[in-house]
């Protein structure tokens, strides 16, 4: 059986060792994809030569090239966002299979599950919803699930000036969730446990106030230059509007009898 989902695992140098768990479950209906950005030389481990294991080997930098690599090479309709550190569910890897055949959304996201005694991950909705039409919790990339054939035929990718490894080393899950709905791609929060990956992560880094505020200001600028162009024509309407209001007043002020 032809697999349909690829597991795109981006990992970096030594972080290779770290994939066995990553690529436990195996299933016909299911390959993995590991993107390798390898800076040190570093030797492919031996439960790693697998054939349902494909390794790209690449000298580039960043998570986000990382994932456009993974995103472009991939040959399945649908692929999962993976990092090195991660453990799959039996349960909903099943699950999304059965996702992919009786749903298949555009996207989709799900939760992920952290270890034993740790405090949970987010604070997750407890029902499916619909991400185009209700306010949702911050996505992580080890959360969605991905239709490749639709975001290759729209040429859509992870903005490589953002995540690890880049200038901005967050918002590029954000970024990339705001470019699938502004193409119209419908997206799908499933309330189930994907990966099981400890609470503590780089996604919690504290940041300095003035990085932080450096970061939103490049986020929010990156997501409205995407928005669709009625967006960008009422933020002028209103400004124009509001320049001759203020100018009415002041004209009136200025010419008082």
């Amino acid at each position: 059986m032809k697999p349909i989902l690829t597991i795109i695992i981006s990992t970096l140098n030594e972080g290779i060792y770290n994939c066995k768990n990553a690529v436990l479950i195996q299933d016909s209906k299911l390959c993995y994809l590991i993107i390798h950005q390898n800076l040190n030389g570093c030797i492919v481990p031996e439960f790693l030569k697998r054939d349902d294991i494909s390794i790209i080997t690449s000298r580039s930098k960043g998570i986000s090239k990382s994932r456009n690599i993974g995103i472009q090479n991939c040959n399945t309709t649908y692929a999962l966002i993976a990092d090195d550190d991660v453990k799959y569910t039996e349960d909903g890897l099943q699950d999304i299979l059965k996702i992919i055949k009786t749903d298949k959304p555009d996207f989709a996201t799900f939760k992920i599950k952290t270890l034993n005694g740790e405090p949970v991950y987010k604070d997750y909705p407890i029902k499916k919803i619909d991400l185009n039409l209700e306010p949702h919790h911050n996505i992580s990339s080890i959360e969605i699930l991905i239709n490749i054939i639709k975001i290759k035929f729209k040429d859509i990718k992870f903005d490589e000036r953002f995540g690890l490894g880049a200038k901005f080393i967050k918002g590029e899950e954000e970024i990339f969730i705001s470019d699938l709905k502004n193409t119209n791609f419908k997206g799908i929060y499933y309330p189930i446990d994907l990966v099981i990956h400890p609470y503590e992560s780089s996604g919690k880094l504290k940041l300095k106030e003035s990085y932080n505020y450096f970061l939103k200001g490049a986020v929010f600028t990156r997501q409205l230059k995407n928005q669709p162009c009625f967006n960008h024509f009422n933020i002028i309407r209103k400004l124009k509007n509001q320049f001759f209001y203020n100018l009415g007043k002041l004209y009136i002020k200025v010419t008082n009898e």
